[in-house]
């Protein structure tokens, strides 16, 4: 009776023994997988959309989140992304150097964009590009829905109602930003980081307002704002010209 209760227990022993030893974790020790995805760190979104109508001439960037997955790191590593559909003949994009410092598991870092002379891809479709993590011996792609950065792409702008006319308690567009050009409004749009506000007169200190809905004050800081990136631009590249040959000022 004692000799097969035994039994039983060496029996038990090895068999949760050999299931702590068999247990696999999700990922090899040796390789970390990395999600990667654009939004915030708590939000992921589906996909960004860049227009080149809101930019000038030059380099922009789209930032996307990462985050390891796996084993942490002691010593700095580097990894790769890699287009794998999409427009890739119609943008001029290019990747950063993303190092993860040992000890970090996550962070942000940018797909640069670049915008030449006179481009005229996306005026009248969109198109879009998705980026995927390159794998290495070290990097796995991580959780399918945390895979795959979709960057779409646009090329088109337009004259908002409210520039030349606007009904009372609010101001004008061209109030504050002089006379409308395309160029021009993609220069105020990556500037201020707004596009189609509307500006609200009132005395009211810190008062409720609309969705995209500024104060006259703003409007005035956006309007310093500008002139100063302005001036920013001309003394690196000369006067910014809109698409009539005309030099670009504000008010």
């Amino acid at each position: 009776m004692h000799q097969s209760k035994f039994l039983i227990f060496i029996i038990t022993s090895c068999f949760l023994f050999s299931c702590t030893k068999e247990h696999k974790f999700p990922f090899p020790e040796d390789r970390n997988a990395i999600n990667i995805w654009i939004g915030t760190t708590t939000v992921v979104e589906d996909s960004f959309t860049h227009n080149f109508a809101y930019t000038i001439t030059g380099r922009d960037s789209v930032m996307f989140n990462y985050r390891l997955s796996g084993f942490p790191l002691d010593h700095d590593t580097q990894f790769e992304l890699q287009a794998v559909s999409g427009d890739t003949n119609r943008v001029y994009y290019s990747f950063g150097k993303y190092t993860i410092k040992a000890g970090e598991y996550q962070g942000l870092f940018p797909i640069y964009i670049d915008k030449p002379a006179d481009y005229a891809e996306f005026k009248n479709t969109s198109g879009k590009i998705v980026f995927k993590l390159k794998e290495t011996a070290t990097f796995l792609e991580g959780a399918q829905e945390l895979s795959a950065l979709t960057i779409i792409f646009k090329n088109a702008v337009s004259k908002p109602d409210n520039w030349d006319v606007a009904t009372t308690p609010y101001f004008t567009m061209s109030k504050y930003f002089g006379t409308y050009s395309n160029v021009k409004y993609a220069f105020i749009i990556q500037t201020t980081g707004m596009a189609n506000f509307k500006i609200y007169y009132t005395l009211v200190k810190d008062p409720v307002l609309a969705d995209n809905t500024i104060t006259a004050t703003q409007a005035s800081y956006f309007q310093n704002l500008c002139k100063a990136a302005l001036l920013a631009y001309k003394d690196k590249n000369g006067p910014l010209m809109d698409e009539n040959n005309s030099e670009v000022v504000f008010p």
